[in-house]
C-alpha cells in the first residue's frame, strides 16, 4: 500500500475494537448536532480506517459516491465533524504541486469518558435530586478544569502507565520527562512490533526499542533527524526489529532442515 508507513505515524486508536467505541461515543455524544449526511460520512470514514485504525485517506470525491451525494455536501459534512473535533483532516501536496487530497484522522479523544459518563449517570439516577445532579455537575466541571490547568505541571514521567516497561521509562526520561510523550513513544514500539511479525513478546524488545531510542537521539544531536523524532524513531525500530524477523525465520529454517535431515537418516536405517 502506498504512503503506509507515512500515515502510521497517524494512528489514533491501538485496535478496531477501540476505534468502534470511539465512533459510538462520538455519535452518542454529538447526535444533537450531527444530521444524517455527516452521521454517514462518519461511519463511511471508519469502515475504511482498518488498516491503520483511525486513519483514512479517502478523497472528498470518492465520499461523495460512495454515500451518493454531491461532493460539496461531503464537504460540508466533514467541516461539521472536524468543527466538533470528531475528525482531524491534514492536507497532503500532489507530485506535481498543489494541495491533494486531505488524511482524515478519527480523533480517540473524542469525548471525556470519565465527564461524559457521570453526567450520564447523574441524568439516570432516579434517586439523586435536581440539586445533587447539579451540584456533582458542577463539581465534576471544577475538578476537570483543576486538571487541566495543573496537567502540564503534573504528569511528568511517574504517571506514565503501568505498562510501559521502566526500563523503557528510564532511557526516554532525561530527554522527554512527561507522560504522554514516553506513552506515545511506546505506544510505536507495540505498532512496530505488530507490524514486525516477531514471534516474541514485546516486552523482550525492550532493548531493541531502548537501542533505537538511543540511535534517533544521536541523529538529532548530529543533525542528521529528518522529520519529526517520533516518526524518526519508528523508521529506526521497524528497521531493527526487521532484523530480528528475518533472524527468526532464518533460524527456524536452520532447524527445520535439521529435522528432515535427522528423519532421513532414521528411514534409511
Amino acid at each position: 500500500m502506498p504512503y503506509y508507513d507515512d500515515y502510521e505515524r497517524y494512528q489514533s486508536f491501538q485496535t478496531l475494537e477501540a476505534l468502534n467505541e470511539g465512533v459510538r461515543k462520538a455519535l452518542y455524544f454529538h447526535a444533537d448536532k450531527l444530521n444524517k449526511t455527516a452521521v454517514t460520512v462518519l461511519k463511511t470514514i471508519s469502515r475504511y480506517s482498518c488498516k491503520i485504525p483511525g486513519v483514512s485517506w479517502l478523497k472528498a470525491a470518492t465520499l461523495a459516491e460512495l454515500i451518493e451525494k454531491s461532493e460539496k455536501t461531503i464537504r460540508r459534512a466533514l467541516k461539521t465533524l472536524e468543527q466538533l473535533g470528531i475528525i482531524q483532516r491534514i492536507p497532503t501536496v500532489r507530485a506535481k504541486g498543489g494541495r491533494g487530497y486531505d488524511v482524515c484522522i478519527i480523533r480517540a479523544n473524542i469525548v471525556d469518558d470519565q465527564s461524559q459518563l457521570s453526567s450520564r449517570s447523574d441524568l439516570e439516577s432516579p434517586c439523586a435530586s435536581k440539586d445533587e445532579r447539579s451540584s456533582r455537575t458542577k463539581e465534576t466541571a471544577i475538578l476537570k478544569a483543576k486538571i487541566i490547568r495543573q496537567g502540564s505541571a503534573q504528569m511528568d514521567y511517574t504517571f506514565a502507565p503501568a505498562n510501559v516497561p521502566e526500563e523503557f521509562v528510564k532511557a526516554v526520561r532525561p530527554f522527554f520527562g512527561d507522560a504522554p510523550t514516553i506513552y506515545s513513544l511506546w505506544g510505536r514500539v507495540i505498532i512496530a512490533h505488530r507490524h514486525a511479525g516477531i514471534q516474541a513478546s514485546v516486552y523482550d524488545a525492550v532493548d531493541t526499542a531502548i537501542v533505537a531510542f538511543k540511535q534517533t537521539i544521536f541523529s538529532a544531536k548530529a543533525g542528521r533527524l529528518r522529520g519529526t523524532v517520533t516518526a524518526y524513531y519508528y523508521g529506526t525500530l521497524r528497521g531493527m526489529l526487521a532484523v530480528i524477523r528475518r533472524q527468526e525465520v532464518g533460524y527456524s529454517s536452520v532447524w527445520l532442515r535439521r529435522e528432515v535431515m535427522k528423519n532421513a537418516g532414521k528411514q534409511a536405517i
